[in-house]
């Protein structure tokens, strides 16, 4: 027959890894993010099993904790997607990462580190979200593709449209097709800038097409 002490303290931390997981899931929930309330409660639940379970195994405990790290990354990694230039899924996937940290804690019954790691990455989703947004605004990446009449001079024009605007060319490919210039510019720099730019180039009639 089962300990009933043990049973407690045992369902007492997994009680505490579902309130610790749910704060941290409900505001990528909110925030509409792919793991979200469920996600990371189910995290946060399942290390804090596997690291309670760890102790019946005795000598396997640390091998178990480093299955859980090895597997949660193959978790996170799920969550990462690739668009053009653009990398997404980065911070759900270190939020995943951070809440099987988390799980674990509780399983080792460090329940107030546990929880003052919860606090601190609530405040870093909330707060830091908005430095994001600063940063962003005074640094984007966008990838221009223009197509361009076969002159000289145009390749140079746009080149100095780009500095005009306060933005850094990091790198360019051109090829020259069917008498026009195809040019592929990777640039970086503030919005009112890549907006700015946008606007000239859409003005400049050697431009005949663009896209970014």
């Amino acid at each position: 027959m089962l300990d009933p002490r043990w049973v407690d303290s045992e369902m007492l931390k997994m009680l505490i890894a579902l309130a610790l997981g749910s704060v941290i899931g409900l505001e990528r929930e909110v925030s509409d993010k792919a793991a979200g309330l469920r996600t990371n409660i189910l995290i946060c639940l399942g290390a804090a099993l596997f690291t309670i379970l760890s102790f019946k195994f005795g000598d396997d405990r640390s091998r178990i904790a480093a299955q859980i790290v090895s597997g949660i990354g193959f978790l996170g990694a799920g969550a990462i997607m690739r668009e053009g230039e653009h990398v997404t899924g980065l911070t759900t996937a270190a939020s995943i990462w951070a809440v099987a940290a988390i799980g674990m804690g509780v399983g080792y019954g460090y329940f107030r580190l546990a929880a003052g790691v919860t606090l601190l990455v609530l405040f870093v989703q909330l707060a830091f979200t908005q430095l994001d947004i600063l940063i962003d605004d005074w640094r984007e990446r966008h990838t221009y593709r223009l197509t361009s009449r076969l002159d000289g001079q145009v390749i140079d024009e746009i080149s100095g449209i780009f500095r005009e605007c306060r933005l850094h060319v990091m790198r360019r490919k051109i090829m020259k097709k069917n008498n026009q210039w195809y040019s592929e510019w990777y640039v970086s720099g503030g919005r009112k800038g890549q907006e700015k730019a946008v606007r000239r180039l859409l003005e400049s009639k050697d431009v005949l097409d663009l896209s970014y």
